[in-house]
């Protein structure tokens, strides 16, 4: 065999373990709001379905570009309201760089969303960065809302997400 040719497979195999790039994998989709109400907001699911495989999708490739030592959960928080305007949070206990939190909330803002009847849905994707899995029971509330809200973890769980959101954009 060429010396060229085992050269170039002997780095192709080395190439996952010298790329430093994230990697987000998508582990729970969660509606803010109930199910109902959602459904009544939106003409079908389907486009709500391709606008959360398209982010996922653009922020792979934002994060691929994005060189990373360390692996972190969280929620990517996503409202989209009525008249198409798109606001994303990023929430974590853990320490997701600020590179990552900027490429994935602006990603989901820069994505064309889906129709929304009225108000806004608001729904979460919870992910791990390179191989970090979620912690059992753990729900999405930024610390925007909290404040907005005025609430902190427990006492948030039963405050209305899209109230906060709509709140917020005021």
């Amino acid at each position: 065999m060429d010396l060229k040719i085992k050269v170039f497979a002997f780095l192709t195999l080395l190439f996952p373990l010298i790329s430093n790039a994230a990697q987000a994998e998508y582990l729970k989709i969660y509606m803010m709001q109930p199910k109902d109400a959602i459904l009544q907001k939106l003409d079908g699911v389907d486009d709500m379905d391709r606008y959360v495989k398209e982010i996922e999708v653009n922020i792979n490739k934002k994060l691929s570009e994005i060189k990373t030592n360390s692996n972190a959960w969280g929620f990517l928080v996503i409202a989209v309201r009525d008249d198409g305007r798109i606001k994303a949070w990023l929430d974590s206990d853990d320490a997701v760089s600020q590179e990552i939190t900027n490429a994935m909330i602006t990603v989901a803002e820069s994505t064309k969303g889906f129709a929304v009847k009225t108000g806004a849905v608001v729904f979460a994707l919870g992910f791990g960065v390179d191989g970090a899995a979620l912690p059992v029971d753990k729900m999405p509330f930024p610390n925007d809302w909290k404040k907005l809200a005025n609430c902190s973890n427990e006492d948030c769980q039963e405050k209305d997400a899209e109230a906060i959101v709509l709140k917020y954009w005021q």
